[in-house]
């Protein structure tokens, strides 16, 4: 028996040993090689994306890259022959590990959940509990079970320091930094970056010191963030982190108002030639330290020093930025101001600050043309104006002129304070703007949006004396205002009770046209005709014409208002309708008019041989034989007293038409 047992345990020892030698050169080895390879593809795009978050690039989200993917589909294939083959080897743990990991880095979260739940259920006691709770949790979290993944995450860390897995708590702090930034808790993920420096090494660790010291800018916790570079700086090997963490730490001590240590360390900077290629941004902290200082001037030099001289790097665009920005706010120079805003979008491109610059630099440009206009429109009206008080024939306006260069003027003025509130933010200039509208321009169509701005701004700047002043002035000077409802909820006030008169009276004139009261319609349509921007005007025209042809019978006057509907509202509704109806009574018109005149010079020469022929016989004829001629008669003889000439197709009488000709020529 013991013979036979010892053999049995040779053959199973030789077996096993066989299988793990098989699995190994067969699978497990080429899938170790795929993952390894993938590893460290994404370790190196992970850093080169973190140094472009520390850099404020503000890079797309991550993704792996292809070839990575590529390395992960490999490991995935060799892995599972491993499984379907030598499910019992030594490597089965492994494998069940690189599968899941690979699923996770390929985002393939529900795949890769089941091999870390097989890894549980396959080896209980296995010692990478800690890892496996890690990207389980991660995986969990990308799946929007955001509760417990971070329960799961925070499992990894408590077990990855109880066993002293440093790189198990980085990375599991890393991942729930991301998490909390998502979630909009920037110092919770300012933490955790914190915690993930703290149990890494060397660069790895100074990236994650950095990038805590970045988000607490951001929450102006400006000490804490001093701290972070410091502490990065000391980590840090690489150059380009060793730049970043001095420069930032710089940035943190000028929002403080350490100037002198800021501008101590960028000094030191500019003295290494090791940081040679980061000169134009060293430069431009330097700048915006002094300006922050208070010596405008000085920083003003060195910023046209790097928009020329450094004009290929993101600094020139930063200082042309700048730049544009100080001529526009603080000297109020907008031609120099455009300038640099043009120049912002020749250099290169640089998150949002580009953006900005080609929008601001649209905004100027409008504003030189709504000055422009302003001036214009000014002196055409006042011109006007001075011109009718002088009685000057030679330049001699129509009161509708008048009215028209008195609209525009206003108009100009409001577009312009318009800008100047929304687009520019120069609020001074705006209210100046308003103001003069409010009191130059009383009767104006943008007096109430004029009140209603001034009104709304002061009330969100804390001035609730003068923003009642303005609103209350339009809610009791224009209780119909498309502004009243705005202007009732920035009081607190109940909307108010809108009254359409023109509705009422066109609903009136309808009622009185249905009894037969057609005077009292034509009064009542007249009445909302003499507000020309009403909305019903096209269709009370259209009335009055109705009323006027087929209830009194009188197409001229019905002519009449067709004929301004047409002219007035031509692409409304009954606009379109009447178009043909004129001009077929304009046709008949016409007709008429020749008809008269026909009429008019036949009886002409009726008469003149009337008179002729009394003339001959007036004739002396003493000495004289009455001639006899024979003469060949063609036709009746004439008829002194015939009735005049008729034309064809006329059958009324002369000057007058017959009420019906509108509806037959017109074809309504």
């Amino acid at each position: 028996m013991s013979s036979a047992l010892g053999g049995c345990f040779a053959w199973n020892y030789v077996k096993v040993g066989y299988d793990n030698f098989s699995a190994y050169f067969n699978t497990f080895y080429n899938a170790s090689i795929s993952f390894n390879a993938g590893i460290k593809d994404v370790t190196a795009s992970k850093r080169a994306y973190d140094l472009s978050l520390i850099a404020g690039e503000h890079p797309a989200p991550f993704v792996i890259s292809q070839n990575a993917k590529q390395d992960f589909e490999q490991t995935i294939v060799e892995a599972s022959k491993v499984l379907q083959y030598h499910p019992h080897s030594e490597f089965t743990e492994d494998c069940l590990f690189m599968i899941g990991i690979s699923y996770y880095y390929q985002g393939d979260n529900l795949s890769g959940e089941r091999k870390f739940l097989e890894v549980e259920a396959t080896f209980p006691d296995t010692k990478r509990v800690a890892e496996a709770e890690m990207y389980y949790g991660a995986m969990e979290l990308n799946g929007q079970k955001m509760e417990t993944g971070r329960d799961r995450v925070l499992h990894a860390i408590r077990l990855g320091r109880m066993e002293k897995k440093q790189s198990i708590v980085a990375m599991s702090s890393a991942i729930l930094s991301d998490y909390y930034l998502r979630q909009g808790d920037t110092l919770a993920a300012a933490a955790y970056l914190d915690t993930a420096s703290a149990f890494s090494q060397g660069d790895e660790a100074a990236i994650y010191a950095c990038r805590a010291g970045r988000l607490l800018v951001d929450e102006k916790e400006y000490k804490e963030a001093s701290k972070e570079f410091s502490f990065a700086d000391l980590l840090a090997h690489d150059v380009e982190i060793r730049f970043y963490c001095r420069y930032y730490l710089a940035r943190a001590q000028r929002l403080m108002g350490h100037y002198s240590a800021a501008l101590d360390g960028l000094e030191s900077l500019l003295r290494d030639d090791n940081f040679f290629d980061y000169f134009p941004l060293i430069k431009y902290e330097r700048a915006t330290v002094l300006y922050d200082s208070g010596e405008v001037s000085r920083a003003v030099t060195y910023y046209e020093n790097i928009d020329t001289a450094y004009s290929t790097s993101v600094a020139a665009t930063r200082s042309a930025y700048r730049l544009a920005r100080i001529y526009l706010y603080r000297v109020g120079d907008f031609q120099t101001a455009l300038k640099y805003y043009q120049r912002v979008s020749s250099h290169p491109n640089v998150y949002s600050i580009s953006d900005s610059g080609q929008m601001m630099a649209r905004i100027l440009q409008d504003y030189l043309i709504d000055s422009y206009k302003v001036l214009m429109n000014d002196s055409l009206y006042y011109s006007a104006l001075d011109a009718e008080r002088k009685n000057d024939t030679s330049a001699a306006y129509s009161k509708e002129r008048i009215d028209t260069l008195y609209e525009h003027a206003a108009q100009s003025r409001d577009q312009l304070a318009g800008l100047f509130m929304f687009k520019l933010l120069i609020p001074d200039s705006a209210i100046s703007c308003y103001n003069t509208v409010i009191r130059d321009f009383p009767n104006s169509s943008v007096y109430q949006s004029a009140l209603y701005s001034l009104g709304e701004y002061c009330y969100s700047s804390g001035d609730t004396v003068n923003g009642r002043k303005y609103l209350d002035d339009l809610l009791n000077n224009s209780k119909d205002s498309p502004y009243a409802i705005s202007a009732c909820s920035v009081l607190g006030l109940p909307p108010p009770v809108i009254v359409d008169s023109a509705r009422i009276s066109y609903d009136r004139a309808v009622e009185l046209s249905q009894k037969g009261k057609y005077a009292a319609a034509i009064d009542k349509l007249r009445l909302l005709l003499k507000n020309s921007k009403s909305k019903l005007a096209p269709k009370a025209l259209y009335m009055l014409g109705w009323i006027y042809e087929n209830n009194l019978h009188v197409p001229d006057s019905a002519f009449v208002y067709y004929r301004l509907l047409s002219t007035e509202f031509p692409n409304s509704a009954y606009g379109e309708n009447v178009k043909l109806a004129v001009t077929g009574y304009e046709t008949a018109q016409q007709d008429s008019a020749l008809a008269r005149k026909a009429r008019a010079d036949s009886v002409a020469a009726e008469a003149r041989l009337k008179e002729k022929a009394d003339s001959l016989k007036n004739l002396p004829t003493k000495g004289r034989q009455p001639e006899v001629r024979t003469e060949t008669k063609i036709g009746p003889a004439p008829d002194s007293s015939r009735k005049p000439v008729s034309v064809p197709g006329d059958t009324s009488a002369p000057g007058k038409e017959r009420s019906g000709d509108l509806i037959k020529r017109g074809k309504l």
